[in-house]
């Protein structure tokens, strides 16, 4: 992409209007009519452009306008430049009529993608039916580094010392961390266990990012014992090493949602509780435009009415379980 200071030549859009029209109707007469100018600042108009681009663009003879080899070459250039001028300055209209480009864009860590599938983007379509939606799948890391320079209009991802004082925080739920474990594992027969009694165990995590820090620091500031054995970039290479007895997998319990595999079991890991918080983040300042800004609150509204169900729905079936 050309630098935004770049110079650039001293013509304006009319000036090759003046000259795609002429070369349509190859009349000095009939174009100045059509453009509605005089004939002379028609001729200075195409002086300039042949003087900018340095050649002679036309020939101008008693029957008429012919387009020298160099002018039939650079026609098509004009063409498209005009085109693309007319596009864009309609797409710039629309974006101010609409107070946006009408796309909205949405960046997600991974293992919240069960908050927002399948209800949200109906929600949106419903709700928003000119609105465009952008989903851009990110690590934690990235999705901040996207925040910052306005690739996404706000994202959902974990809080940890590493979010910038530029980037604003909307809490919605504590994500716990929980190990899991293959089914006949002789840990496996509770709801939930301690950090240490995987002192033990060869442990498979994350090799990089927000859950790798968290671990790491909890792991450091209580001195536990731990063998972190294989640090992995995805999750089905935790849940493969955990499969093949190698390792249990310590992630957060976001990330299980969707675990269907009936040899692998989730427990929740205690003393110390460790969770991290999934949020909504976005920079300070007003978005791009009102309907963004809809946007954002109607979400951090779902989200909230959907967590808040969600919460009561587990209370309930708590309560059945102690009758």
């Amino acid at each position: 992409m050309s630098e935004p200071w770049r110079r650039l030549p001293a013509l304006s859009l009319k000036q090759i209007q003046y000259f795609v029209t002429l070369a349509q109707l190859r009349s000095f007469t009939e174009t100045a009519n059509r453009l509605a100018i005089s004939q002379p600042a028609l001729s200075s108009a195409l002086r300039q452009i042949e003087s900018v681009l340095g050649g002679k663009l036309l020939h101008r003879t008693a029957q008429g306008v012919s387009l020298t080899e160099q002018g039939e070459a650079v026609l098509p250039y004009a063409e498209r430049l005009l085109n693309t001028a007319h596009g864009v300055f309609d797409d710039m209209q629309q974006i101010m009529r609409q107070g946006g480009d009408g796309t909205l864009r949405i960046g997600l860590v991974p293992s919240v993608s069960t908050l927002l599938f399948p209800a949200v983007p109906q929600l949106l379509s419903e709700y928003f039916p000119d609105m465009r939606v952008e989903f851009h799948d990110l690590t934690n890391d990235a999705l901040l580094l996207e925040l910052e320079n306005g690739s996404v209009d706000f994202g959902i991802g974990a809080t940890d010392s590493t979010v910038p004082g530029s980037v604003a925080i909307y809490p919605l739920l504590e994500d716990p961390f929980v190990a899991v474990m293959r089914c006949d594992d002789a840990l496996a027969e509770g709801h939930n266990i301690p950090w240490r009694q995987l002192a033990k165990r060869d442990i498979a995590m994350f090799s990089k990012g927000n859950v790798s820090r968290l671990v790491t620091s909890l792991i450091e500031s209580h001195r536990l014992n731990l063998h972190v054995g294989y640090r992995v970039d995805f999750q089905e290479t935790l849940y493969g090493l955990v499969r093949s007895r190698l390792a249990v997998a310590i992630l957060p319990e976001l990330y299980t949602a969707t675990l269907t595999d009936n040899e692998l079991t989730v427990i929740h890991l205690q003393q110390p509780t460790l969770s991290r918080t999934v949020a909504m983040m976005r920079k300070p300042a007003p978005l791009r435009s009102p309907k963004t800004e809809q946007c954002f609150q109607f979400l951090l509204q779902t989200f909230h009415n959907q967590i808040k169900q969600k919460t009561e729905n587990r209370e309930n079936y708590l309560k059945e379980i102690v009758k």
